[in-house]
C-alpha cells in the first residue's frame, strides 16, 4: 500500500512539474520614462518621468512579475523604482549593450514566469527578436514613452508581440 501511495505521489509531482514547465513566459517591456536631457547619456528622469514612473506602479504590479530588469542607466532604474518598492523586488541591472544576453537570461532562468523589463527605445527590437518574435516589430520612436510591449513565449510554438498603450490615470497621463 505504501509503495502505491509513493508512486502516486511521485506521479503527481512529475505531472505538476510538467505543468509548470509548460507555462508561457511573458516579458513586459517598457521604455524608461521621460528624462531631463537627451544630451546627457545618463540623464535622470524629468518631473513628467517621475509622474509616469509612479503611474506605472498599478499597471506593472498587475502583471505580478517574478523579476524586474533595468539597464545600468539611472532613467531605467528610476522608472522601475516605485514598482520595485511596491512589489518588494530588487531590479536586476544588466548592461544596456547586452540586449541579446538579457533575453537569453530571461529564457534560461525565468521560463514560465512574468518579467518586466525597462529598457531603451532603440534597443527594444533587439530584445524582442532575441526573445523569438519573428513577425513585424514596430519602430519605437524617440518621443514615445507610453507603450507597453508584451512578448508571450509559449512552451511550444512561436513567440508573439502585443503592443498596448499605458493606461495611466487621467491626471498622470495629462501631465506627461
Amino acid at each position: 500500500m505504501t509503495t502505491v501511495r509513493s508512486r502516486c505521489f511521485l506521479l503527481c509531482l512529475f505531472l505538476s512539474a510538467m505543468g509548470l514547465a509548460a507555462q508561457d513566459t511573458t516579458v513586459v517591456l517598457i521604455r524608461h520614462a521621460e528624462r531631463q536631457s537627451i544630451f546627457d547619456g545618463d540623464s535622470p528622469l524629468a518631473e513628467a518621468g517621475r509622474r509616469r514612473a509612479d503611474g506605472l506602479v498599478p499597471v506593472l504590479a498587475g502583471y505580478h512579475p517574478a523579476a524586474l530588469y533595468t539597464s545600468e542607466l539611472k532613467r531605467t532604474q528610476q522608472t522601475l523604482a516605485p514598482t520595485a518598492s511596491k512589489l518588494g523586488l530588487a531590479p536586476l541591472i544588466r548592461p544596456k549593450a547586452g540586449s541579446e544576453a538579457l533575453a537569453a537570461e530571461i529564457l534560461r532562468d525565468l521560463r514560465g514566469h512574468v518579467v518586466v523589463v525597462c529598457w531603451h527605445h532603440d534597443l527594444m527590437k533587439k530584445v524582442v527578436r532575441a526573445l523569438g518574435v519573428k513577425g513585424p516589430v514596430p519602430y519605437w520612436s524617440l518621443d514615445t514613452y507610453d507603450r507597453i510591449w508584451i512578448v508571450t513565449i509559449p512552451a511550444q510554438g512561436e513567440a508573439r508581440l502585443v503592443v498596448k498603450v499605458q493606461e495611466l490615470t487621467p491626471a498622470l497621463a495629462a501631465a506627461s
